[in-house]
């Protein structure tokens, strides 16, 4: 059993794309790494940063619907909450000396409002077949349109997609704060 984190930092590094090969064929994930964020305020309100509690963690987003989003949306400097399996990757550096470093298998990243001026929703879009049976909804935020992937909102995991109704088999994660790598054991 693991420890699934919530992390809520600064991007150090804007996002990469690497093919990797796994045992069931070659899969795009992304890479990136994120500030955490530790801060407490001070009587003046002010903020200080925590010594020791501060520090970059490398993050690791292997759904490949989510990687594409995140290619299009974050970059460098961004306040993003990362959710998913935490763990500590010890290695021995170039002194010969133990050291290590800690890596977020990520399930879902979330844009922190805290730097966000606008939000712009995209209409949504039909399928062919489907087009003239559909009523838009006059004056909502689209979502996502049928096939595509829906943005980390930071909802509970759980949550089904926007688009249930996709010919996209894509299966819904269990409620609760399991990881989809958990509940892949469990099903199997």
């Amino acid at each position: 059993m693991g420890i699934y984190a919530e992390l809520v930092g600064n991007v150090l590094a804007s996002p990469t794309m690497k093919q990797v090969n796994t045992a069931s064929g070659t899969r795009r994930i992304v890479e990136l790494r994120v500030m955490s964020a530790s801060y407490r305020r001070l009587d003046d309100g002010t903020l200080e940063q925590r010594e020791g509690r501060t520090f970059p963690v490398d993050v690791t987003v292997w759904n490949e619907r989510l990687t594409e989003r995140v290619m299009q949306h974050i970059r460098t400097g961004a306040s993003v909450v990362v959710r998913g399996d935490f763990y500590v990757s010890p290695w021995i550096n170039r002194e010969n000396e133990a050291d290590a470093g800690a890596h977020i298998d990520a399930e879902s990243i979330a844009l922190n409002l805290v730097r966000i001026d606008q939000v712009v929703y995209r209409p949504r879009q039909t399928r062919e077949s489907d087009a003239p049976a559909r009523d838009e909804g006059a004056g909502e935020p689209a979502g996502p349109a049928d096939g595509e992937a829906e943005e980390s909102t930071g909802e509970e995991p759980g949550t089904p997609p926007d688009h249930a109704d996709s010919d996209a088999a894509t299966p819904v994660q269990p409620a609760g704060r399991r990881s989809r790598r958990a509940a892949r054991a469990t099903a199997e």
